[in-house]
């Protein structure tokens, strides 16, 4: 199973001998050892994963909130809070008011994956919600029944579990695959909304879609 990246938007300048690269990166993991900084990092261009040690990193721009690291110290001391908040809040009891999901159970499945997608990199944007309401809209029997403020309230409370997404990627095998490449489109646009494909949604697209192939099922999406 995958695992979140939180660091997923970022542009580093790489050494490479006596030149610079730019590269489009992810952040794994980073951490110390021994004294040196290490960086495990996805390159979104070669498609690959490196572990790379951060005397090779000039500089990264983190392109979500234009904060520019020109020391790799200050990405591990912010990557270490920002891993520790995340720990904290997914151990800390959920206080909010239940939701009557019943008028949704129809489209459950399907809700439990857009919704895994869209919070998936820390960023619910307004867009991402907007393309799950039309889907919703579109899809519900009984979509007259179903007022805007009822539906966004339950998309607001939902935050599905791991567990509960990829049992929700299993049941698309009770879908024609006509339905189930319609979902998988809508997941990719999702992914693409903000104009940019994120380590996360790249990797929980691509098991969305080995699962698929599994059941005989091959969606066109539009991606290569």
């Amino acid at each position: 199973m995958a695992e979140n990246v939180m660091f997923y938007n970022l542009l580093a300048h790489i050494k490479s001998g006596d030149d610079v690269r730019e590269e489009n990166i992810a952040l794994k993991n980073i951490w110390d050892h021994g004294g040196n900084i290490m960086l495990d990092l996805y390159f979104y261009q070669d498609k690959s994963s490196k572990v790379i040690d951060a005397a090779y990193v000039k500089d990264v721009l983190d392109l979500s909130t234009e904060k520019l690291y020109t020391s790799c110290s200050a990405l591990l001391r912010d990557y270490n809070e920002f891993k520790s908040h995340r720990e904290q809040t997914q151990t800390q009891p959920q206080q909010s008011k239940p939701v009557n999901l019943e008028l949704l159970q129809v489209l459950k499945d399907d809700i439990i994956i857009l919704l895994y997608i869209g919070k998936c990199v820390d960023y619910f944007s307004d867009i991402k919600k907007k393309t799950i309401l039309q889907y919703i809209k579109k899809h519900h029997p009984q979509p007259q029944s179903l007022s805007k403020n009822y539906v966004e309230s339950c998309l607001k409370a939902l935050t599905p579990t791991t567990e509960e997404f990829y049992k929700a990627v299993e049941n698309l095998s009770r879908k024609t695959p006509e339905e189930a490449e319609e979902l998988v489109q809508t997941v990719v646009k999702l992914c693409i909304s903000d104009g940019f494909l994120g380590y996360n949604e790249k990797i929980y697209l691509a098991e969305i879609l080995q699962i698929l192939r599994e059941q005989g099922v091959e969606p066109d999406v539009g991606l290569e």
